[in-house]
């Protein structure tokens, strides 16, 4: 792939920053991207017995030494050379043991040679100059970086491994075809044989027609802007805080047999069918005398008119109004707790034991469904402003017919391509870059 846009200041530098996690563990690894031979030079003088030249994709085992020229630590010294590499240009990596003391003195060690610190995103901005992958790719490559779920890695290598960048291009090739139809009858009319604009119309609305089914496939899997929020809800004494630490795995809430025990919302992030949620515990809806446990309802209340579901609790004989004033678009799911204790209560929602375990994972898999999450289908995933783009895209080639000038209709075809250019990187800014890789880790 052709490189698409130029790096930002400083290209010509070579880069250092830690390419692991950050904190202790088993392995660090610091990583040094730059110019061939001077990123080379760099690195050998943190890694002395290795031999020269290296040879590419080999690890060879060195001490590793700190400003000062002292030993720091022993480890992995590998090169690749450019452009055979993760960011196009010349790469070395330090494999050393994962102390943030050690890691730091290497990178010191490799600033103080020439190098300099890689701001956030950098080593894949250099692969998105040096044409290695596009903004698309770029942007999985970040999100699969902070992925905190199953759901959400899993959307996140979609995009790095280009699904949504192969389908952007199908359609930019039915674009390119149909705009150079109509420019060429546009500049060479005189000289062509006579026909109309109609097989260029018909590609530009089979394009349009893509792009808003593809635009509806990006809004299904569309990466979540937050997480999303579970309030268990209820009167007193209905099993809230048993339900909510039998979904988290752990005792959290406080659980006693006197009603009203839960005083504030409690909240934790839990994983439900590999998606994150965050799952809240509020007070026993009542009408209180206590003030502290009025101040708990009043909590309970506003955190179920901020939740994008409402797991409403009933004890065995209860019925089945829930008395919550819900948001707008949120229905309750009805839960009939302590099922190993009687029978339900009212009509309808599922049934469960904290206790036993009973009916918890029914209860997961309906959650799961009624956030859209753990879905296996053919959705494609993608960023709010990548959604954006698609729209403005279709937006574009819209209304355009049979009778529509030439001119109006490759116009048209131009600001679609323009639009698909942001998210595939042709036509980005460098001001949307700055944004994009903003987010991203350092060393990354």
């Amino acid at each position: 792939m052709a490189a698409l846009v130029g790096d930002a200041a400083g290209s010509g530098d070579v880069l250092v920053a830690r390419a692991t996690a950050a904190g202790a563990g088993a392995l660090a690894i610091v990583r040094l991207s730059g110019p061939s031979g001077r990123t080379l030079d760099v690195a050998r003088g943190l890694a002395p017995r290795v031999p020269f030249p290296p040879e590419a994709r080999h690890a060879y085992f060195s001490p590793l030494l700190d400003a000062d020229g002292a030993v720091v630590d022993e480890g992995l010294f590998l090169f690749f050379r450019a452009p055979a590499s993760s960011t196009g240009e010349e790469v070395v990596e330090l494999h050393a043991h994962g102390s943030p003391a050690v890691v730091e003195e290497l990178v010191r060690a490799a600033v103080s040679r020439g190098a300099r610190r890689a701001r956030p995103g950098e080593f894949t901005r250099r692969a998105l100059a040096n044409g290695k992958l596009d903004l698309a790719r770029a942007e999985g490559v970040g999100l699969l970086a902070a992925a905190a779920s199953r759901g959400e890695a899993r959307r996140a290598i979609g995009l790095v491994r280009g699904e949504l960048s192969r389908r952007v291009a199908l359609v930019r090739e039915d674009l390119l075809g149909a705009l150079v139809e109509l420019e060429a009858r546009l500049d060479f009319g005189d000289e062509l044989a006579a026909g109309d604009d109609g097989p260029a119309l018909a590609r530009l609305d089979r394009a349009r027609r893509t792009l808003e089914a593809l635009g509806e496939e990006v809004g299904a899997g569309r990466v979540a802007e937050g997480v999303p929020t579970v309030v268990i809800a209820g009167p007193p004494n209905a099993g809230k805080s048993t339900l909510f630490n039998a979904l988290l795995g752990e005792d959290r809430a406080l659980v006693t047999e006197v009603p009203g025990t839960t005083r504030d919302a409690v909240s934790e992030l839990v994983e439900i069918c590999g998606e994150r949620v965050r799952l809240v515990d509020t007070a026993g809806l009542r009408e209180a005398g206590d003030p502290v446990e009025k101040l708990g309802v009043e909590a309970a209340r506003r955190a179920v008119a901020g939740a994008d579901l409402v797991l409403v609790t009933r004890e065995p004989g209860a019925g089945a109004e829930t008395g919550l004033d819900l948001p707008s678009g949120v229905a309750p799911l009805l839960v009939g707790t302590k099922a190993d204790l009687g029978p339900a209560g009212g009509a309808g929602g599922l049934r469960v034991s904290a206790r036993t375990g009973a009916g918890l994972e029914e209860l997961r898999r309906e959650i799961g469904r009624r956030l859209g999450a753990g879905g296996e289908g053919g959705s494609f995933t993608g960023l709010p402003r990548q959604g954006e783009a698609l729209r403005r895209a279709a937006v574009a080639l819209d209304g355009l017919g049979p009778a529509t000038p030439g001119e109006l209709a490759a116009a048209g075809a131009r600001a679609a391509l323009h639009a698909l250019g942001e998210i595939t990187g042709e036509t980005a800014t460098e001001d949307l870059l700055d944004r994009v890789f903003s987010t991203f880790c350092v060393g990354k």
